[in-house]
């Protein structure tokens, strides 16, 4: 039940609500803030980023989207589980696998620190000048 809750708030963060971002005290527009995305698949030896602007407090859902309507060369997909919330299914037309044990990792690089994030891309919200890595690997 916890869960659920957590995700129908993550998931409402996602909702256009008028007012909401951080905004200029000048101008009244939002602050818009640079990072960057970084798609790292060792399997095919692949390291490509995307530098992106976007205004602060957007979640990650948001910049992955942001991305795929800006960027002719990324995209990707996803489900929304009715209790974990959103879940990356693939990148570049690059997808997880159960057989495989491969999945998409997120990742956060601030300075010469990489963290994983205790949530995923439906709540997570990337700081000014972070790198976000969304790192093809495996697990067990």
């Amino acid at each position: 039940m916890a869960l659920t809750a957590i995700s129908l708030l993550c998931f409402a963060a996602l909702l256009p609500f008028p007012g909401l971002g951080e905004r200029d005290d000048h101008s009244g527009d939002l602050k818009q803030m640079y990072i960057k995305v970084t798609v790292i698949n060792k399997f095919a030896n692949m390291d490509v980023s995307y530098p992106t602007s976007l205004s602060k407090g957007t979640p990650m859902f948001g910049v992955l989207n942001h991305l795929q309507d800006t960027n002719k060369n990324f995209n990707f997909t996803y489900s929304i589980n009715k209790s974990y919330g959103i879940f990356l299914e693939s990148v570049n037309g690059v997808a997880g696998s159960t057989v495989s044990n491969t999945y998409w990792e997120l990742l956060s690089k601030k300075g010469n620190n990489i963290n994983r994030p205790n949530v995923g891309i439906g709540c997570y919200q990337p700081e000014k000048n972070e790198n976000v890595i969304m790192n093809f690997t495996t697990w067990g």
